[in-house]
């Protein structure tokens, strides 16, 4: 009995999940995933109700864990349950923390469409949100302003990945 209720719940997520994956940050500074806008109160079970169930690729001691969804090329990461972290993986650059397959989605900043051919040069294009280079090739969002900073990352000018930390 026990596998059959846990055949019929892998069916009911495969089934139900939406395959078609949106992803927009606003001008009002919000994460919208299918119309469903994530924060610090969004759970791992609403999240999966969009997308199917992830696969674990980390644990920590703290409680963190970090998820996959490798068919999207998306990783999320939860404290107890709670969202602290989206991110979507474009041309993988070996980050680990990141699926190797890429963002199948769409996904939008403003109006601003990104995909994998995307360049260095779309951050020249925001401009609601201040994003700043910390590094060669890594760019962010102030923390301490931004209640959802914005990391984005490049490797020989194009587009690697693009995250979200929830505060």
């Amino acid at each position: 009995m026990k596998i059959f209720t846990i055949i019929a719940i892998v069916f009911l997520n495969v089934t139900f999940a939406q395959t078609n994956v949106e992803i927009k940050f606003t001008k009002d500074k919000e994460v919208v995933l299918n119309e469903t806008t994530l924060n610090t109160n969004t759970s791992l079970q609403e999240i999966t109700k969009i997308l199917g169930t992830p696969t674990v690729y980390k644990e920590y001691p703290t409680g963190k864990i970090n998820y996959h969804y490798k068919e999207h090329g998306i990783s999320i990461h939860t404290v107890k349950d709670k969202l602290i972290f989206i991110g979507l993986n474009f041309n993988w650059d070996g980050d680990k923390n990141f699926p190797d397959t890429s963002y199948s989605g769409t996904f939008k900043i403003d109006e601003l469409l990104i995909d994998k051919t995307s360049n260095n040069s779309i951050v020249d294009n925001i401009k609601f949100v201040d994003i700043v280079a910390v590094m060669p090739n890594l760019y962010m969002s102030n923390p301490k302003v931004e209640s959802t900073p914005i990391v984005i990352g490049f490797k020989d000018n194009l587009v690697t990945q693009i995250g979200f930390e929830f505060h």
